[in-house]
């Protein structure tokens, strides 16, 4: 048996390390060039992303996931652009984490890292497209002229994912009208004294009445061996934004972040001016609409690429769960490969599409 998967973000390199141990043939692709970095930044995982990663890798870099993630805080907090808390969430300590997972933050390309370890990656192998052949397999085009056949395809190529255009062409993903400026900043004793309490605490979102909010979360490395920092979202609505943030360099980016909230408190605007240019980056919110399982055939999707969700601190871990859900019901299959393949999915349209009404509720 053969498998390709499309996409080295997070959930991509999982089920890749889940699949070889089970001794399963697996080739992974990567558009983005050798040496690239990902971008870097603080993610939360629920228990269950916890649990996927023990499921699918090796104890010794599961270890390291641990031993690299960052300290722990309380739980998520809101505040008004006085910065006084109106609502929180707290997160107590997971009883009998062994059994049912622990909350961690960590750092997405410290874990990308090792959830790469041992894995041979294709890099700089955009998807083209698909074909599917008379035998019920699968050949997978490339646009540096690579051409493979498997017994599964697996999209894990996120929002924007090519192989869901092909094998879905009714999926929606929409727009909410929400644009985004996000970046991070060095964690110095002088930003320490510039951040709201709740943010060195937790997760913390300071929210507007007018459809402006700005995310605020310290990573600190409970090892006390990285580089320690405070990772920021400013959003607005589109509509209200003046020029498109697509055409910005990341300074012109970083510019408008602190002009969108410049008559909140000056020291918001004061942790976006300290960051590092090259962290700043923007986006679209987006989220997937609900769709009926199709006819399951040698593709299928995980994580973004089919469940994208609105920012709300589940797509990390939801789509670490997708791997090891796909993965176990490939290598504990006791029918064909499709029939493993149709019960993933079913799972997992279930779960993921509530991930993503749960994503939205929260917004609110």
């Amino acid at each position: 048996m053969k498998i390709v998967i499309v996409g080295a973000g997070l959930a991509g390199p999982l089920l890749a390390q889940g699949l070889r141990q089970a001794g399963i043939t697996v080739e992974l692709y990567e558009r983005e060039a050798a040496g690239k970095h990902s971008q870097s930044y603080r993610i939360a995982l629920e228990p269950e992303g916890d649990l996927a990663l023990r499921a699918c890798l090796p104890s010794d870099r599961y270890e390291r996931i641990v031993a690299t993630a960052g300290k722990r805080g309380t739980g998520v907090r809101w505040l008004d652009p006085q910065l006084r808390v109106v609502r929180e969430m707290l997160v107590p300590p997971t009883a009998d984490e062994d059994v049912h997972g622990r909350h961690l933050t960590v750092d997405r390309l410290t874990l990308r890292k090792i959830l790469l370890t041992g894995i041979d990656i294709h890099h700089g192998a955009s998807f083209e497209r698909f074909e599917l052949l008379d035998d019920g397999r699968v050949r997978t085009y490339f646009d540096d002229g690579t051409v493979t056949d498997a017994d599964l395809l697996v999209a894990a190529d996120g929002t924007h994912s090519r192989i869901r255009t092909q094998w879905l062409p009714d999926a929606e993903v929409v727009e909410t009208g929400q644009a985004e400026i996000y970046g991070k900043t060095a964690l110095t004793s002088a930003i320490r004294g510039l951040t709201p309490d709740a943010a060195l605490d937790g997760f913390s979102v300071v929210a507007g009445t007018d459809g402006r909010f700005m995310s605020l979360a310290a990573h600190e490395f409970a090892s006390g061996d990285g580089d320690d920092y405070l990772m920021w979202v400013v959003a607005a609505p589109t509509a209200t934004i003046p020029a498109d943030l697509s055409t910005m360099t990341r300074q012109q980016l970083q510019q408008t972040a602190t002009e969108l909230i410049a008559d909140w408190p000056e020291n918001l605007a004061a942790l976006v001016r300290h960051a590092d240019p090259e962290s700043v980056h923007n986006t679209t919110i987006r989220t997937a609409k609900p769709l009926p399982h199709w006819e399951t055939g040698p593709v299928t999707l995980m994580g973004d690429a089919i469940h994208t969700m609105i920012p709300a601190g589940s797509s990390a871990g939801t789509a670490l769960r997708d791997a090891a859900l796909l993965c176990r019901r490939i290598t504990e299959r006791t029918g064909s490969l499709r029939d493993a393949v149709h019960a993933y999915e079913t799972e997992m349209l279930a779960y993921g599409f509530a991930m993503v009404e749960h994503s939205l509720r929260s917004a609110t």
